[in-house]
């Protein structure tokens, strides 16, 4: 490489995902442990400094490849890119991915390399691995068993051998680190990698850090114990202030283990009651199939009760339920109902009224049917599908519609694609052309559906003739009233086996429809609802945590009380729309 081109940028970081769900600050679920059966696609993501940031545009030929690493490494795949580097762009991140769409169907177990080549140069590398222990191994855990977790104060150089002392209280005046002793017992007979991530989280639920350790347990006997530590803190005192912590242990995208411990004045010697352990909670999956069904009714059937338990979506369930009628009158009179059906379909309404949920049911009733071949669903964005250089786009594009194939391509907030806002060189016009080709050349083999607010997607879809002429059927979601926001909590409050006391239950009923008298566009109905719960129940956990063993009762273990539900006032919060809108206490 040229001292030229080394001028120009400095590599970031080169990380491997999954997943293509985005998370906070734009970042992924990056991971360095697969298991064979939950992957489709391993995505990489590139990143380095400008140098010339704010100064001039320069163009550079970038090349990711991926090799697996073995006596002599096999190339998998070389993806060459010429891009266009801004002088607006701080950081350029470059993003790429290989696979096959069917799950398991193409990462095999082994040990993989990506490297970021800049004119034909290496500049970064990450190693990779893929596990098999057969198709369940990661939905039921069959790598190991945890045999007990404790928690002690130390420095960076600890190992498992090293003499501890274990407490379930720190001292915030000399905690330096907590760390985590978790030892586990081993379940296969194969060799195979471990990478664990040790979440922190305050009692707001705040992140306050992280760390992964990642090992490789050789192959041996069924039950043998292997001891791995993580932890978080600072070489000096004063990262941790007077609060109650929790601890979230993650392997494969699940949470195996949760472990509350506090930070007080003074230390407390003890193990850690485990609120919740082994309650295996996977990660959000984008691409979801039905299972599968020898009876297509049945799965109709099945489909429409759920949807039909749904809360509210009266409007929604009489169109679907007409429509399913209708469909099975054309069947059995041996009518041509295609011509008379569509399957693409406009989605509007507020964040949280049910788009998505709906989405997935029709897309399986669409199979039960026999409308569609798979029935699944893929959800995608913007960023899923618009690339940031001519050309890659529509390839971007056109792979997910592959992904669609025999079900239905979810678009969310898909205004975004055009509008009078954006350019005319704008790469979600490219995005759209390709859609429509596809919708056209693909015809009855899957269907679309946009969805955004209400607003925003009629403006999307009058913007081109295209849209129009496609989209012409709509389902409208209507904010949740406060009676139906209150079952949708009573509903969640079940599937975690509490119960709110008169009190408590009372107090949220009238906060719903405290935030729902007071609602704008941004208000986040079931999601709302879902954050409430989900601090009500951390809150009751917390409460549970500052108490002896012994004075857990079974009613208490299982009833929300009044000082769980309280921090959610029944006032304004000044200077701050946020605030206002999710009605949480500042």
């Amino acid at each position: 490489m040229s001292s030229q081109m080394e001028m120009k940028f400095r590599p970031k970081a080169l990380k491997v995902h999954g997943s293509d769900e985005w998370m906070a600050d734009s970042s992924k679920k990056y991971r360095r442990v697969f298991d064979r059966y939950e992957l489709r696609y391993i995505y990489v993501e590139f990143s380095f400094y400008n140098k010339l940031f704010d100064e001039e545009d320069w163009e550079a030929e970038i090349t990711l490849e991926c090799i697996v690493n073995t006596t002599k490494p096999i190339n998998l795949c070389k993806l060459t890119q010429k891009r266009k580097i801004s002088k607006e762009e701080n950081i350029v991140y470059v993003r790429e991915s290989w696979g096959n769409p069917e799950l398991g169907k193409h990462w095999l177990m082994g040990d993989f390399r990506w490297e970021a080549w800049i004119g034909g140069v290496l500049v970064s590398e990450t190693k990779f691995h893929v596990e098999d222990l057969g198709p369940d191994a990661a939905r039921e855990n069959h790598y190991f068993d945890i045999e007990s977790i404790k928690l002690f104060e130390d420095d960076v150089s600890v190992d498992a051998n090293t003499p501890k002392q274990y407490y379930k209280q720190f001292n915030r005046n000399e905690t330096r680190y907590v760390c985590t002793e978790l030892k586990i017992r081993n379940k296969s007979e194969k060799a195979y990698h471990t990478e664990l991530f040790f979440n922190f989280y305050n009692s707001a639920g705040l992140l306050k850090g992280s760390s992964a350790q990642m090992q490789f347990l050789k192959s041996g006997v069924v039950g043998d114990v292997h001891t791995i530590i993580g932890g978080w803190g600072s070489p000096h005192a004063g990262s941790y202030k007077e609060d109650a912590y929790s601890i979230e242990i993650v392997f494969l995208d699940r949470i195996i283990a949760t472990i509350p411990f506090k930070v007080g004045e003074t230390w407390e010697e003890g193990d850690p009651d485990l609120i919740t352990e082994s309650i295996n909670t996977p990660a959000t999956v984008r691409i979801t199939t039905p299972a599968e069904k020898t009876n297509s009714d049945d799965l109709l059937h099945e489909s429409l009760a759920e949807l039909n338990a749904l809360t509210g979506l009266d409007n929604i369930k009489t169109d679907v339920n007409e429509m399913v009628q209708l469909v099975r009158f054309y069947q059995e009179t041996g009518r041509d109902f295609l011509n008379k059906f569509s399957l693409h379909t406009v989605f509007t309404g507020n964040p949280g009224t049910g788009k998505t949920t709906v989405a997935r049911l029709l897309s399986k009733i669409y199979k039960g049917l026999g409308i569609l071949s798979k029935g699944h669903l893929v959800e995608v964005d913007r960023e899923a599908l618009v690339a940031g250089y001519v050309g890659q786009t529509a390839i971007k594009t056109k792979e997910k519609l592959q992904q669609a194939l025999g079900g239905i391509l979810f678009i969310d907030e898909a205004y975004s694609l055009g509008g009078t806002h954006l350019g005319h060189n704008d790469f979600g016009s490219e995005a759209i052309s390709t859609i429509l080709k596809f919708m056209e050349d693909q015809r009855g083999k899957f269907g679309v559906i946009v969805a955004g607010y209400t607003g925003n997607m009629h403006e999307f879809i009058n913007s081109n003739p295209g849209l129009r002429s496609r989209f012409d059927k709509f389902f409208g979601f209507h904010d949740y009233h406060p009676h139906e926001m209150f079952a949708i909590a009573q509903s969640i409050f079940a599937r975690e086996e509490v119960v709110p006391e008169s009190k408590a239950a009372a107090h949220l009923q009238q906060y719903f429809q405290f935030i729902h008298a007071r609602r704008d566009k941004h208000f986040g109905n079931a999601r709302t609802v879902r954050q409430v719960v989900g601090e009500c129940i951390k809150n009751q956990h917390l409460r549970l945590a500052a108490m002896k063993k012994e004075e857990r009762s079974q009613e208490l273990m299982t009833t929300i009380l009044f000082e769980d539900v309280k921090e959610f006032e029944l006032t304004d919060n000044a200077g701050n729309d946020d605030d206002r809108r999710i009605g949480f206490k500042r």
